[in-house]
């Protein structure tokens, strides 16, 4: 099934007057990047992907955004993720994402070539990054938000533009997938998540309802969000349709193909 916002976040680099080598290496350098079998976790780069072309396709919505930090909200979606030093089979972490940014050359040239051209620091991109830090532990959360919004002052002196950017960075990268796939596959993800949060140990148990009913949950948040309604009609029409599918009630339809 094809991505329902259709757009590969490398082409709209372009339009914003990124130079193709560059684009082009910024893709190849993201496609070894993520660690484990990617058809048996969330945190992939299938999920980068998807993160990072919702963030082109939404920031259609706001044509005055300079362009220069549309590409460095596309940037910042492209990286989140990136964490290669995460043990295979594990989600990946915010901090240890900025910490290889830091470390692996490669990784700072490319980001220095856009800094250069852009007018923007690899602090920025960092800041923007944070924002996308998730707990489901409400006190967790809250510390995760005031190290935002601390970098936020730090990187971004005064601007008020940088907490409400975050804010949708974070959001497109907790309903992005939800709306590039199919239910089937999208419940093949949440299953891959299920064994990276096991695996981490950050999930040991689940509710009656088990993984289904958790994603239904954390989804309806997401679809009570205001940001919801800044969503395309028909990506709104597909992630109800998504919602209903992972209700713990109904039982999910089984894969054609012989038992085995």
């Amino acid at each position: 099934m094809p991505p329902r916002t259709g757009i590969d976040f490398t082409q709209e680099l372009r339009k914003l007057g990124t130079p193709a080598p560059l684009c082009a290496r910024f893709k190849a350098f993201l496609k070894t990047r993520h660690p484990g079998n990617q058809e048996r976790i969330y945190h992939g780069l299938a999920h980068t992907l998807e993160v990072a072309g919702m963030t082109a396709h939404m920031l259609h919505r706001w044509p005055k955004v300079p362009s220069e930090r549309k590409v460095l909200l596309i940037l910042a979606a492209a990286l989140h993720d990136l964490d290669p030093d995460r043990e295979p089979g594990t989600p990946a972490r915010v901090e240890a994402t900025l910490s290889y940014m830091r470390s692996d050359d490669e990784a700072r040239d490319i980001l220095a070539a856009f800094c250069d051209r852009f007018h923007f620091t690899p602090g920025q991109i960092s800041a923007l990054i944070m924002a996308t830090d998730f707990s489901e532990h409400a006190g967790q959360m809250a510390s995760k938000l005031k190290a935002f919004e601390k970098a936020h002052r730090y990187h971004f002196p005064d601007d008020p533009w940088v907490s409400e950017w975050g804010r949708r960075l974070a959001y497109w990268d907790q309903i992005g997938t939800y709306l590039h796939v199919s239910p089937e596959e999208a419940r093949k993800r949440v299953a891959g998540l299920g064994r990276e949060m096991r695996s981490a140990g950050i999930w040991r148990s689940l509710p009656e309802s088990g993984l289904r009913g958790k994603s239904q949950r954390f989804m309806k948040r997401l679809r009570r969000d205001k940001l919801f309604n800044y969503l395309d009609k028909s990506d709104q029409k597909h992630f109800d349709r998504m919602l209903d599918s992972f209700d713990a009630k109904k039982k999910a339809p089984r894969s054609k193909g012989r038992r085995a």
